[in-house]
């Protein structure tokens, strides 16, 4: 269709609908468990990006038993992907790896593969990761998730010791999780890269990377990830006979973790400290 017939065809559809305006009757307004459903999904998202991860799942969970209770079979894979992602963050990968297991969604294969993939690395299941990965390198030939797993692969990589891959695959991952928006990837990836630089005996591409993940994840306002970055730089600043530097860059770490409630992050940039400045 033409742009001006296209133009005329929605200024009728438009001038039709103010004139029925008057007389239709008004939409139905949605049930009230799917409204709860909704509302439980949307909650269980903003907590997510908000760092709560057991208030996140708790949402979760409730948007799928209220999708299962309507036969919902889409929504319910998605909240179920939703929840496994949770219980990922919250350090529960055969929990996750059942959640993920259980979706069947065609249109969320890829994705549901990869969290498998995810779990698998989580619970150090490295060459049952990999099995993961090269089925969905299958299912994956232009889908929007090829820099997640980009990603992964080079996670798998990591496990195994392969310095080279996990580059290779970290640099090949950037620009498609940018493509994507994935910021949170991005950073995930620009600190793979950096303890597989710093491996691999390049500190200053090291730096370089673990810098660029420190200012994503400010950006993005996570205190674990920039604790854990400060961490990083201090490593590689260690690496590099740089005492003074390294010992500042834990004493960064330690005062955001602390302030953000990280015990464990804490006590590690504590350590790190005093084998720096024994």
């Amino acid at each position: 269709m033409r742009r001006a017939d296209c133009l005329r065809w929605w200024s009728l559809v438009l001038v039709l609908a103010l004139a029925a305006c008057s007389s239709d009757p008004k939409p139905a307004a949605q049930p009230q468990l799917a409204t709860q459903a909704q509302n439980a999904e949307t909650n269980g998202a903003r907590r997510y990006a908000q760092g709560a991860y057991a208030a996140a799942a708790h949402h979760f969970a409730e948007a799928l038993r209220l999708r299962l209770s309507l036969d919902d079979g889409d929504a319910a894979a998605r909240n179920r992907l939703q929840l496994a992602h949770t219980l990922l963050a919250l350090e529960q990968p055969q929990p996750a790896l059942e959640q993920a297991m259980a979706v069947d969604t065609p249109a969320l294969q890829v994705q549901t593969l990869l969290l498998q993939a995810q779990a698998r690395l989580a619970m150090n299941r490295s060459a049952d990761a990999h099995d993961v990965l090269v089925r969905a390198e299958a299912a994956c030939a232009s889908c929007p998730e090829r820099g997640r797993l980009r990603l992964l692969q080079g996670r798998v990589a990591w496990a195994v010791g392969d310095m080279v891959t996990t580059i290779e695959r970290g640099r090949a991952a950037l620009p498609l999780l940018r493509e994507q928006g994935e910021e949170r990837e991005v950073a995930n990836a620009n600190r793979l890269l950096a303890a597989a630089q710093l491996r691999a005996g390049d500190p200053q591409n090291a730096l370089a990377s673990a810098q660029a993940a420190l200012d994503m994840d400010r950006r993005l306002a996570l205190p674990e990830k920039i604790a854990r970055d400060w961490l990083l730089i201090g490593d590689i600043h260690r690496r590099a006979v740089a005492r003074s530097e390294a010992a500042q860059a834990y004493r960064r770490a330690q005062s955001v973790a602390q302030a953000a409630g990280l015990s464990e992050l804490a006590r590690l940039a504590q350590q790190a400290m005093k084998e720096t400045n024994p």
